[in-house]
């Protein structure tokens, strides 16, 4: 970058050189025809697509449409897992229920501290 500014320096000064002994209206036609160069290459502006914050936030966020596609991509994978995991908890959860409802204990059993403290100790030997 460095290299392209300097050599731009360079191609100024030489030809700001023979600028002074150009004839008018050679000078007049030269000058024309860089506006007209320059004419064609400006961009109209449109919607972000301007100096300033608009060309910062361009760069910034759409810019590169592979990283936007990559962030959407990452984030519906993200829910996606979420909603599975809590799938997969409901169902842990409904098979649990269904399992103290079907069986032949009567409810106060549950309400009995000693037999919260024997199915913990069950469900710990069960999960090694």
């Amino acid at each position: 970058m460095k290299d392209d500014t300097e050599f731009g320096y360079k191609a100024r000064q030489i030809l700001n050189q023979g600028v002074d002994t150009l004839d008018r209206k050679v000078a007049g036609r030269l000058h024309q025809a860089r506006q007209a160069a320059l004419n064609l290459q400006r961009v109209p502006v449109s919607g972000l697509r301007m100096a300033g914050i608009g060309h910062t936030l361009e760069l910034a966020f759409f810019s590169n449409a592979r990283n936007l596609l990559a962030v959407m991509a990452l984030s519906v994978g993200a829910m996606g897992t979420y909603y599975w995991n809590a799938f997969e908890q409901t169902q842990e959860y409904e098979e649990i229920d269904s399992a103290l409802l079907a069986g032949d204990l009567p409810p106060s059993a549950y309400l009995d501290r000693g037999f919260h403290a024997w199915l913990e100790r069950t469900s710990d030997l069960s999960s090694q």
